[in-house]
Parts: C-alpha cells; sequence; structure tokens
C-alpha cells in the first residue's frame, strides 16, 4: 500500500471525491421512479441545474425553485419528447428535491469517511471521521419576497473541480493563466480558465453578502465579527476588487486583439465570444460587488442604530390554546396578521425569516395524542399530616431578595452573585444557600420551563428579582469561581433593558 493514503491531502481528496456522491445516488434511485425505464441522464440535468443556478447567483433575479424546475423539464423534453409534460416535469423535481436533499428535510448531506495514520512504529490507526456539505439550499430574497436557490461553496467546488481553496489566490491564478492561454492562441483552454474564474466570483460574493444578511436580520449574531474581522476583511476585499477588475480589462482587451489578428475560423470566433462574455460577467459582479462593499459599513451603522432602539422581545408564556390561537382563530385574516406578527418577531428575532419548515409543524400536528393523566383522588383531610416544610427558608429568601435591592440593576448574575459573597449575612445564614437562590431565581426568569414546581419557581424569582424583571444573555460567559454558563442580565423591566442594550451596542461600535 503506497503512502500517499496517509498524507493530509489525501482526506481533502476524499472529501472532493465525495461531493458527487448525492447526484450519484440520485442517479442510481432513479430507476426506481415510474419514469425510470425512460433515458433521463439525472446526472448531467443535476449538473445543469447547479451550473443555472451559479450563472445568477449574486444578481437582482436569481433563480427560484420553479424557475429551476421549468429550465430542466425543458431539457428532460428534449430527451424523451414521446413522454408527456408531466413527466417531464417530474423528472425536474425530482433533480432539483435531490439536490436540495428535501427527502431529509433539507438537511446538509451527512456521510462518513475513513482517516487512516502511520503511527511511529509502523502500525496504521483508523478513524471515522464525519462529513457534511450541501449542494443547493433555499434562501430568502427580501427585496422580492420570494425564496431562491443558491448553490453552496461544496458545488461550486464541485464544478471548478479542486479541494477547498484561498478564493482571492484562486482568482488571481486562473487570471494569470487565462491571460497566458490568451497569448498563444489556447482559446479552448482559455475558456475553462474563464469559467472557472465566473464561478470563483460567485463564491467570493456570496461571503459578503451571508454577512450583510445576517447583520440586517439580527446584527447580534455578528456584532464580534465587526468589531474583529470585518475592518481587515474589508480592506482586503477592495485590494481584491480592483486588482480583478483591472485584470478582467485587460484580459478582455487581449480577447479583442486576438478576434482582430486571427483567421475566420468559426470555432475560435466562437470560443473568443464565449469568453468575452464570462469576462464580462466577471467584471460586473465584482462591479457590483464593489459597490455593495463601499455601502456595507453604511448598512452596519443603519442597522445598529435600528435595531438598537427595537425592545428585546420576551415570551411570558402565555396560554396558547385561549390566550393566542382562539382569538386569532376568531378574526379576520387582516385583522389576525398584526399580532401574529408581533409573535413571530419575538420568537424569531428583529427580522423574521420567510423559509419556515413547514413539515416539522405538520408532524408535531399529526403526532398521537397524548393519553391524559388521571391523578389518584386526594386523601381526607383526616389522613393528612403536618404540612410539608417550604423548600427556601425564609430567611434565606429574605437575604436573597435584600442582596439584589443592594444592586443597582440591570447587572449581571456575576456581579449579583459576587455581591452575595461581600455582604454580611444576618445570623448562620449558609452563604452558598444564598447565592444558589440568586443564580436559581436569575434562571427561572430567563427560562421558567426549566423549572420543575413552575408556579412556585415563577412566584419566588418575582419575589427576589421584582415582579416585572426580565433576564437575557448575549453570549458572554461568567466568570465567578464555581459557576459556569452564561452571564445573565438581569434587568427591573423590558424598557431598562432595551437601553442597556442599546449602551453596549454603541460602546462596541
Amino acid at each position: 500500500m503506497g503512502r500517499a493514503v496517509f498524507d493530509e491531502a489525501f482526506g481533502g481528496r476524499v472529501r472532493a471525491l465525495l461531493r458527487a456522491r448525492p447526484v450519484a445516488d440520485a442517479a442510481d434511485n432513479a430507476s426506481r421512479q415510474s419514469w425510470g425505464t425512460h433515458d433521463y441522464d439525472v446526472v448531467t440535468l443535476a449538473l445543469a441545474a447547479i451550473d443555472t443556478v451559479i450563472s445568477r447567483q449574486g444578481f437582482e433575479e436569481e433563480v427560484t425553485y420553479d424557475e429551476a424546475v421549468s429550465g430542466l423539464a425543458r431539457l428532460a423534453a428534449s430527451a424523451c419528447p414521446e413522454q408527456p409534460s408531466e413527466e417531464h416535469e417530474a423528472v425536474a423535481r425530482y433533480v432539483i428535491d435531490a439536490l436540495l436533499n428535501r427527502r431529509e428535510r433539507e438537511a446538509p448531506f451527512a456521510y462518513q469517511v475513513s482517516d487512516f495514520s502511520l503511527e511511529p512504529d509502523g502500525s496504521v490507526q483508523h478513524r471515522a471521521i464525519a462529513v457534511e456539505f450541501r449542494l443547493l439550499s433555499e434562501h430568502e430574497d427580501q427585496q422580492r419576497g420570494v425564496n431562491v436557490l443558491r448553490a453552496s461553496a461544496d458545488a461550486i467546488n464541485a464544478l471548478v473541480g479542486g479541494l477547498e481553496f484561498d478564493v482571492e489566490d484562486e482568482q488571481a491564478a486562473v487570471e494569470l493563466m487565462l491571460d497566458r492561454q490568451l497569448k498563444r492562441g489556447a482559446f479552448g483552454q482559455a475558456e475553462k480558465a474563464a469559467e472557472r474564474s465566473r464561478l470563483l466570483s460567485v463564491r467570493y460574493s456570496d461571503e459578503l453578502r451571508t454577512l450583510l444578511t445576517d447583520t440586517v436580520r439580527d446584527i447580534r449574531t455578528v456584532l464580534d465579527r465587526w468589531a474583529r474581522d470585518v475592518p481587515a476583511q474589508f480592506e482586503r476585499n477592495r485590494v481584491h476588487l480592483e486588482e480583478r477588475l483591472g485584470a478582467e480589462g485587460r484580459l478582455l482587451d487581449h480577447v479583442r486583439s486576438a478576434l482582430d489578428t486571427a483567421e475566420a475560423d468559426p470555432a475560435i470566433t466562437a470560443a473568443a465570444a464565449r469568453i468575452a462574455g464570462l469576462l464580462e460577467e466577471c467584471r460586473r459582479r465584482h462591479t457590483e460587488l464593489h459597490g455593495r462593499l463601499v455601502g456595507a459599513r453604511t448598512i452596519f451603522l443603519d442597522e445598529q442604530l435600528r435595531q438598537s432602539f427595537r425592545p428585546i422581545g420576551g415570551l411570558r408564556n402565555p396560554d396558547i390554546a385561549d390566550g393566542v390561537f382562539l382569538p386569532l382563530l376568531t378574526m379576520a385574516a387582516e385583522d389576525a396578521a398584526e399580532p401574529a406578527e408581533a409573535f413571530a418577531v419575538f420568537a424569531a428575532g428583529p427580522q423574521v425569516p420567510r423559509i419556515v419548515r413547514f413539515a416539522d409543524l405538520v408532524d408535531d400536528l399529526l403526532a398521537p395524542r397524548r393519553e391524559p393523566r388521571i391523578d389518584e383522588p386526594p386523601l381526607d383531610d383526616e389522613e393528612l399530616g403536618d404540612p410539608d416544610p417550604p423548600a427556601v427558608s425564609p430567611e434565606i429568601l429574605a437575604a436573597a431578595t435584600a442582596v439584589v435591592d443592594s444592586v443597582p440593576l440591570p447587572a449581571r448574575l456575576s456581579v449579583l452573585l459576587l455581591a452575595v459573597r461581600a455582604t454580611d449575612l444576618p445570623g448562620e445564614l449558609d452563604r452558598g444557600a444564598v447565592e444558589r437562590l440568586v443564580a436559581l431565581a436569575a434562571l427561572w426568569t430567563y427560562a421558567p420551563e426549566s423549572a420543575e414546581d413552575f408556579s412556585t419557581a415563577v412566584d419566588t424569582a418575582a419575589r427576589i428579582l421584582g415582579p416585572a424583571a426580565v433576564v437575557d444573555a448575549d453570549g458572554t460567559l461568567i466568570d465567578v469561581p464555581g459557576w459556569s454558563g452564561d452571564d445573565l442580565i438581569v434587568a427591573e423591566d423590558e424598557e431598562t433593558l432595551a437601553r442597556w442594550a442599546a449602551t453596549s451596542v454603541q460602546e462596541v461600535s
């Protein structure tokens, strides 16, 4: 056995080969479809679908699911014109659904590969590695109000035919290679290089679009990136785009000069025209991307201002049946839209995504009905013993309340816990019990569903923190010996918490 299997690059080659497996599986399973005996090339249709999505990815009119199905149906019709149009559409939907992995509710494709390593003593060690990736995925186009298809980096890499790469370095190398091929008249190879450059442009623009989409949806999820990584990234992007636009202009000049000096060979003329079209598309993508890059900081500042003054949503365990669903079901559709949207905003964040997994809701609604629990009849009064002592003594409850009252809110949980340790407690109270009760009060307010005795927990938390207290988390970890997890934020009410969050965002910016 050769030693190449033990090299680090070998695993990358295996993962690159694995990207084609979903397409191969779809081709194998096609034989079990009602149209499986007809001459439909699922592999070619799948590659054509990915290429169609990439050709418009990043532009204003990205490909929708129905458009992709319609395009593949036309190809299927040309393969089997004698079959009905319903079958052509069924073939197209099968291919698109396979690339989306709709059979698994659009989850990533998941496989296991083997990784072999050679130990110093000559023995071979084996371990299984999980590999997950997507080919196509659905995304929300907020401007058009529709869902569109986009190819993942794995799909683009599969079309490019390489392993993982740095987009900027790869694109510069491709354009240098294209320049040399045009100079020596190798138009066939130059066309392949131009197509490769177009695919790299699509992947490069996706990185910026993802960042801006997350910023508009909920700036808190990318605030650390804006503070730490994004400024340097934008500077690299700006330099890269300037280099690419200059290089593409020079390459277009080469193509035009080659057409002027070339003999009237139809093949050369057609290839040069296709190369020019690909380069024009790359330049158009990079020009548009440069404009988005220039306006990216403005988008960040606008979203920071908009979302800073938006109250942080919170749900206080409503009565779903009588308090939510029944009133909504009795209202007219136009009247129910506003409260339904408000509920969705509180549940999903500042900007509600368009794509929701309806299949999950259907499964929950179709789940078997839970059998009602029949409680044992209560004991007669004469059989009742002495009442159980309270789980928390009044002295500990009073001490926890006094500590919280002594700390100005909003405050983090770590500040409250350190205040317990610094306070002179009366008598011989268990300081650890007071500390645990303060932490539990914050946790019960943040996630009341986690309490075993809901009503008692909520009442106790309200007595310690206040009747209108709210608790939120921003990802900061607690740094107090003996405790771990989120350093929760405790505020007197939602308005106070919103002002605190706005001040924190402004300080970070």
